[in-house]
């Protein structure tokens, strides 16, 4: 089985596919947001006229597209206001979630979407993005969110048979996998089940642990594993000492309130580790034959952090495998020469 692939579009990559082809990918991940701004069929948005846009210029240099379908929302740092505040990503008028209505709604809207991006995106798909997690479900139960994604699928799946939909968990963890078997109960319409793991940034333990995680998912779904988001920080400093829940603002992480990881690969947050760390996680899912494909985050570092503004935050700054002007850092060299190594037969 050819193994997919893939780089998250995250941030502002210049639009350097080409370099990113070059590189040896061949897929890279791209959000779509909901498409219409007063009504179901109505006008189009800027914004979702904007990203198709942006797939369709990435498509033409040869590149394959796996569109994000819209989550529930997000907290986002607004630089007009200086506040991190959640944005709702479905507006009123696709219904009250949880309803039927509203469900045949996402339904019928990832159709649409499925149907306005033939030609461009291919028959792999994100749905919504770590819905596990407060961060982009908000306050919405477990209900409303798990059934918004098996109406997205199925949305994808009745416009286009041949697609391969699947979720994204924050991680691999009890309360996640809760989520998961909500989403791959019987009936659904999932080809393939999705973890995003930041080992040594977000999460303890190594790169190595890649390998359970695999094959823990695998077992329990019976489904081929796709990593949607992996990569290490080249930057941060390490705390050993969390802060108080209770003192961070709404929609912050504790990284961001502290400017400081609390977890780290052996060697720190540096360049060469970051390096090392890539090149031994596209051998890891290379040689898994659980393994549908990866999608590393990121190619360009961020200029500033989405959830609190700064831009010396770990949190989202340094995990490019270019820095903010696009030069090159080692895990450049290193992402080329693994995938050579081990995707180049």
């Amino acid at each position: 089985m050819e193994k997919i692939l893939g780089i998250v579009y995250a941030y502002d990559v210049k639009d350097a596919y080409q370099e990113i082809l070059d590189l040896g990918f061949s897929w890279i991940r791209m959000g779509i947001c909901f498409p219409w701004k007063d009504r179901m069929f109505g006008t189009l948005c800027e914004d979702y006229l904007k990203d198709r846009e942006q797939m369709k210029r990435a498509h033409e240099t040869g590149i394959q597209i796996m569109p994000s379908t819209p989550g529930m929302g997000g907290y986002y740092y607004s630089e007009t206001d200086g506040e991190t505040r959640y944005r709702d990503a479905w507006p009123d008028f696709v219904g009250e979630k949880g309803t039927p209505e509203y469900y045949r709604n996402v339904a019928d809207t990832c159709a649409f979407i499925c149907r306005d991006l033939k030609g461009i995106a291919g028959d792999l798909w994100q749905c919504m993005n770590e819905i596990d997690i407060p961060t982009f479900s908000g306050s919405y139960s477990v209900e409303v969110t798990t059934g918004t994604a098996r109406a997205s699928a199925e949305g994808i799946v009745r416009e286009n048979p041949q697609a391969k939909c699947g979720i994204n968990l924050s991680r691999y963890y009890e309360d996640g996998l809760k989520v998961a078997d909500l989403v791959y109960a019987p009936g659904h319409k999932f080809g393939y089940i999705g973890d995003d793991q930041y080992f040594g940034s977000w999460q303890g333990k190594t790169v190595e642990s890649w390998n359970d995680v695999i094959e823990a998912l695998y077992a329990r779904y019976h489904l081929p594993v796709l990593a949607n988001e992996w990569g290490y920080s080249s930057g941060g400093a390490v705390k050993e000492e969390r802060p108080d829940p209770a003192l961070l603002p709404e929609g912050i992480p504790d990284v961001c309130y502290e400017k400081s990881w609390f977890h780290s690969a052996e060697g720190g947050h540096t360049e060469a580790v970051q390096a090392e760390y890539l090149r031994r996680g596209l051998q890891i899912f290379a040689e898994n034959p659980h393994v549908l494909g990866s999608f590393l985050f990121c190619f360009q570092d961020a200029r500033h952090c989405y959830h609190c503004g700064a831009s010396d935050c770990p949190s989202e700054c340094y995990w490019g495998i270019v820095d903010v002007e696009g030069k090159p850092k080692q895990a450049y060299t290193a992402v080329k020469q693994a995938i050579r190594d081990y995707y180049t037969k």
